[in-house]
This record gives C-alpha cells, sequence and structure tokens, in this order.
C-alpha cells in the first residue's frame, strides 16, 4: 500500500511504503515551545462555516461518516472549537450522541475510502465481543519488553518539573497560531470507546486494530473515566476528569507505552516511562501519537 503521510501541524513528511521513516517534525515539542495562549473569544463572529465551504478534505470526511457535523473554520479559535466541543458534550447527554472532533486529515480520508473499499462494518464491529482491554495492555507491554535491554533505565527517574499537557494538539497548527479546519461530530453512541469504531482508523505498524482499541478505550473509560476528544489518523487524544494519582501513574504510564510505543519513544525527553508518568500525575488530557 503507498500513500503520502502527512503529519498534522507539520510542513512535510514522508512518502513512504508501510510508514517508512523520513523526516519529522514533532508534534509534543513544536506545542511544548509555542503553549496555546488564551484567545478573547468574539461572539458576535463565528468561525463555523457551511459544508460547501469546507475545503474538499473535510467534504469528503464527513461524506464517508454521515454523521451530524459542525465545520470549524481555520480561523476558529483554540478556545472557540473547545466551548462548541463542551456545548456539545452538555447536549450529548440529552439527546443519545458523543462528541469527537476530527482535524481535516487527508491520510485519515484515504483511510477510510481503503476502509469502504474493505467492506468495513460498522454494525459488525459493534457486534465484536471485546477482549479484556486489561489483558491486551499487559500483552502488549510483555511483548514489547522483549526488545528493551535494560527495564530499570527504561523505567527510569525523573526529577525534572512535569510538562502538564493542557491542550488538545491534534487540531493546532505549529508554528502557525492558526487551527487546522476541523469536524465536531454528534456521533450516534452513549458508549465513548466506541467512537474508533465510529471514526475508525488504526491497524498498522504498532497502530492496535479497532477492536483492540475498542477494548482498551472501554477499560481506560470504565477504570479512570477516560473519553476520546480528538482522533486523527496517527493521532488520539483522550481526557480524565482529574488527573491519575500519583502514586498510580507508573502503571497507567506503562500501559500508555503498551498503548502507543512512542508515547515514550518520540515523546519524550528521556525516552522513559518515569517521564511519561510525571506527565500522567500532572495532567488531564492523554496524547497518544503512532509512527
Amino acid at each position: 500500500m503507498m500513500w503520502t503521510r502527512t503529519f498534522l501541524g507539520s510542513i512535510m513528511l514522508d512518502k513512504c511504503i508501510g510508514f517508512e521513516k523520513g523526516k519529522q517534525v514533532d508534534l509534543f515539542y513544536m506545542w511544548k515551545k509555542n503553549k496555546q495562549e488564551n484567545f478573547v473569544v468574539d461572539k458576535a463572529k463565528s468561525n463555523e462555516i457551511p459544508l460547501e465551504q469546507a475545503n474538499p478534505i473535510t467534504q469528503n470526511i464527513i461524506a464517508k461518516l454521515s454523521y451530524p457535523y459542525q465545520i470549524f473554520s481555520t480561523s476558529a479559535s483554540y478556545q472557540e472549537v473547545m466551548d462548541a466541543y463542551e456545548q456539545a458534550m452538555q447536549q450529548g447527554q440529552q439527546q443519545g450522541f458523543t462528541p469527537i472532533l476530527v482535524p481535516s486529515d487527508d491520510v485519515l480520508e484515504e483511510y477510510l475510502g481503503i476502509l469502504e473499499d474493505d467492506n468495513y462494518s460498522l454494525e459488525d464491529i459493534l457486534k465484536t465481543k471485546l477482549e479484556s482491554g486489561e489483558e491486551l495492555l499487559k500483552k502488549y507491554f510483555a511483548a514489547y519488553s522483549e526488545d528493551i535491554v535494560d527495564m530499570e533505565a527504561f523505567v527510569g527517574v525523573f526529577d525534572d518539573k512535569p510538562t502538564a499537557i493542557d491542550s488538545f494538539l491534534a487540531f493546532q497548527s505549529f508554528p502557525s497560531e492558526k487551527n487546522i479546519e476541523t469536524i465536531l461530530f454528534h456521533v450516534p453512541t452513549t458508549k465513548p470507546w466506541e467512537l474508533v469504531a465510529y471514526v475508525p482508523f488504526g491497524g498498522w505498524n504498532d497502530c492496535p486494530r479497532v477492536e483492540e482499541m475498542m477494548a482498551i478505550c472501554k477499560y481506560w473509560f470504565e477504570k479512570y473515566g477516560a473519553i476520546p476528544v480528538t482522533i486523527a489518523h496517527d493521532v488520539m487524544e483522550m481526557r480524565v476528569s482529574t488527573p491519575v494519582a500519583k502514586q498510580d501513574s507508573l502503571q497507567v504510564a506503562k500501559e500508555h507505552f503498551a498503548f502507543a510505543p512512542d508515547r515514550v519513544y518520540q515523546n519524550t525527553e528521556t525516552e522513559t516511562l518515569a517521564e511519561v508518568a510525571a506527565c500522567i500525575a500532572a495532567s488531564k488530557i492523554w496524547y497518544f501519537w503512532w509512527d
């Protein structure tokens, strides 16, 4: 399978077969250097746009998924998009849907087309008997651990001040202050873990298959109240109501590594679980990226 991989918020990435590694721009670290400023929202001016004004990628994603939606232009501030999301969360609790933010992503658009050609069936996926998400994560961690020569060093010690993730990155464009054109879908489910089936991605390289993602997201929802908020072709971000307790954060860091190994290998300065654990204990947002 040959396709062009465009990393969200970057200037350039790979043309590749099977996602061969090329020059990368690390969104997580660009965010750390360009922290989102607080935007003042002009209530008199909305940057929500109709379908005909959206770019072709956005239009195609909406056509393929066919859920109720709102579209926010690149002129929309981060706060405007998040205010709309929070409002949709409240509406969804009354009307029986769960919102998800999806940036205009050409690789996701292409992937949805591939799934369509492969006769992806949402109905069949939702009927799947899910494995234990906890057991899946244990299995993944054991498999990835086989390649770790010094587990003690990999766990590590992190004494620096932890970086708290305080904004969602998937629809932010760095170093530009504008956001990516973004779709707010009103997904017809009250089960947050099913969002990864309604907006499917994954099943390549270390990125779990949809059924596995559902199982893991269900486990995290039931244990931590974690809910997916953004989905792109290689990024998922979740939110918890309160950060994980410090004494539990290392175990959760192991689970995050098992789910997305590059959360440690490419999204930390020390490449240790301890750094991820410190971030988890300080953050309400969980960030996952797959190379």
